[in-house]
């Protein structure tokens, strides 16, 4: 009887020990699982939110740089080529936009990144030097916001 008995406690304890390691190998799955998606995702957060912003820079610029032309005669010539640049960065830009807009959860950053979009695209509506320098002023701030917003979801794997 003693005999049964040790054997009964030895396969219990067994399945007892058997039991408990497949649970926790199952957590560490789990978890390794759960952070290398958030690895993932941040970034992908993070290249799109970087290239997002690079592009803004860009149509920025390719913005500013027509309206000198038609406004201030600067590189006259070139006229047709700076819209057609700007109209391709805008291009370029809105769709990374999009990228942006689907990778991101958070309401407010999406919508600093379109209010940027939308800010920047009507710089070539100045009027004047003054408004081309106050809508160049505006587009630089919303572009420092969006960086400064976005860091928070790529400084780390939360």
């Amino acid at each position: 009887m003693d005999a049964i008995l040790t054997s009964l406690i030895a396969v219990l304890g067994t399945l007892l020990g058997s039991t408990a390691t497949h649970v926790f190998q199952q957590r560490t799955a789990r978890r390794a699982e759960l952070l290398a998606r958030q690895e993932r995702l941040r970034r992908e957060r993070l290249d799109a939110y970087s290239g997002y912003a690079g592009l803004l820079v860009t149509f920025r610029q390719a913005m500013l740089h027509h309206w000198f032309c038609v406004h201030e005669d600067t590189d006259a010539e070139d006229e047709v080529a700076l819209r057609r640049r700007s109209f391709e960065t805008r291009s370029e830009t809105q769709h990374a936009l999009f990228q942006v807009q689907l990778i991101t959860e958070d309401g407010p950053l999406a919508d600093l990144a379109a209010e940027a979009f939308r800010q920047i695209g009507k710089i070539d509506r100045a009027c004047d030097r003054d408004d081309v320098t106050q809508r160049r002023d505006l587009t630089q701030t919303l572009i420092s916001d969006f960086v400064n917003t976005a860091r928070r979801y790529v400084g780390s794997t939360q």
